[in-house]
Formats: structure tokens, C-alpha cells, sequence
């Protein structure tokens, strides 16, 4: 009776996706720090950049943009700063497009995250529609359309590489 009872409980478990994530990886402590630290940064940035750069100052970050170099590209760099925070590296790049679009970037300088736990971190914390992936063959590009959020069409970015290692994630603000 009891072995009848622990199988159907474990099968409900099992159908139930209770057991899949009981028995889930956990999302390395590094990771999670990078896809807050993304999220933290970039995602109030999607229709105004200049709160990444308000963010800069408070923090005090280090900015990297020589105003006496002249910009000649259609994507105008508003921002760019290093960042060490928590033993962890990254390089913040802000931009306005053609027709105002708007890209707040973040590469990951060391050590990276890895994608898969990276995915699951974003995931946990807005709601993700994949929109473009490039595969694994060699680089891996993806784009999901954060669907919980206005305004509205606003998009992650990811560059992975071969070995499964995020290099840089970026939030697009609409058109």
C-alpha cells in the first residue's frame, strides 16, 4: 500500500513539474548578480537613457567617453563607464538610435555568466518571448520581447559564446 501511494505521489510530482524543479540546477550567485545587476541598470532605461547615466553619478562610476572625441555614427553613445561592483566586472554603454531608439548594453567582463542560468534569472524576474535565436553553431544571438513591461516592444538582446558564456546583454527601448 505504501509503495502504491509513494508511486502515484511521485508521479504526480513528476507530472506536476515538482520534481523537475526540485531537482533543478541552481543558478550560480555570480550569475544571479549579473542578471540583476542588468536589470537594476537597464531596464528603467528602455524609453529615457539619461537614468543610467543618474544612476553613474550616484554610483560613482568611471566614465570612459572622451567628450573631445567627435561622434560620426548614427548611433549616438550617450554613456560609458566601468563598473566593479561585488568582485564582479562590467562596461555600461547607453545609446539613442535612428528615430530615438534607445540601448542600454552591459558586457560582462569577468567573470561572465553562464546563459543557460542567466536566461533562467531574467526569467525570474520579467516575462521573456523569444523573438530571434540564432542557434548554437558558433556566437549565440537571441532576442526576447520582455512582455511584462511598458513601454511596450522593448527588447533583451544576448551574445553568448560556443562555450555557453554571456558577453554582453543589452535592453532596446521601441521605435
Amino acid at each position: 500500500m505504501r509503495a502504491a501511494l509513494f508511486c502515484c505521489l511521485s508521479a504526480i510530482a513528476l507530472l506536476s513539474g515538482t520534481w523537475e524543479a526540485a531537482t533543478a540546477t541552481p543558478i550560480p550567485t555570480g550569475t544571479q548578480a549579473a542578471a540583476r545587476f542588468l536589470l537594476a541598470t537597464c531596464l528603467g532605461s528602455a524609453d529615457d537613457v539619461s537614468v543610467v547615466a543618474q544612476l553613474a553619478r550616484k554610483q560613482n562610476w568611471a566614465s570612459m567617453i572622451d567628450p573631445a572625441v567627435p561622434e560620426n555614427d548614427p548611433v549616438r553613445v550617450n554613456g560609458m563607464w566601468q563598473v566593479n561592483q561585488n568582485g564582479q566586472s562590467y562596461t555600461v554603454t547607453t545609446g539613442t538610435g535612428p528615430h530615438g531608439k534607445t540601448s542600454c548594453l552591459v558586457m560582462f567582463i569577468d567573470p561572465k555568466p553562464s546563459r543557460d542560468g542567466f536566461i533562467a534569472a531574467i526569467s525570474s524576474a520579467v516575462r521573456l518571448k523569444s523573438v530571434i535565436d540564432s542557434g548554437r553553431s558558433s556566437w549565440h544571438h537571441e532576442m526576447y520581447q520582455i512582455e511584462d513591461m511598458a513601454p511596450k516592444n522593448v527588447i533583451l538582446q544576448l551574445a553568448s559564446s560556443p562555450d555557453g558564456m554571456v558577453y554582453e546583454a543589452s535592453i532596446i527601448g521601441p521605435p
